[in-house]
């Protein structure tokens, strides 16, 4: 009876200690980017730029109102618009990209110019709105 009595309190306790332990956030990587080296982002997406404290975060999808469907005549080209968050020296900043011409934007943060060159897929079949899985932006910073 003592047997089982300490192999319920030792199981107790390991169960009680392994709920304690802090989790790690697997959830919130940072990628690396470098300075003038184009790179593929996604939304939700973390870039870090390497040793330094910057930090931008692609935040959700705001308008994709692009005529980009393949033999649809349009009067407008559209736009598309995403907000994005950026993080440096313990201040944080909210923006939009805001693309129109060529549906390209850039932010401008202290010392740093963030392009956003190009927003993928480019075409679609169908003016129905797109996955925000699917979209893909090819950007540099400077």
């Amino acid at each position: 009876m003592k047997s089982y009595l300490s192999l319920t309190v030792s199981l107790l306790f390991v169960l009680v200690t392994e709920r304690c332990e802090p989790k790690s956030d697997s959830g919130n990587v940072c990628n690396q980017a470098i300075l003038n080296k184009p790179f593929v982002a996604k939304i939700g997406e973390e870039w870090c730029l390497s040793q330094t404290d910057w930090k931008m975060k692609l935040d959700a999808m705001v308008e994709d109102s692009r005529c980009n469907v393949t033999n649809i005549d349009c009067v407008w080209a559209g736009r598309y618009v995403m907000a994005v968050t950026i993080e440096q020296d313990g201040t944080t900043l909210r923006d939009t990209f805001y693309a129109v011409n060529n549906w390209r934007d850039t932010i401008y943060n202290g010392p740093y110019a963030i392009y956003l060159n190009l927003v993928k897929p480019e075409t679609r079949p169908t003016t129905d709105p797109i996955d925000p899985d699917s979209y893909s932006f090819e950007m540099v910073i400077k």
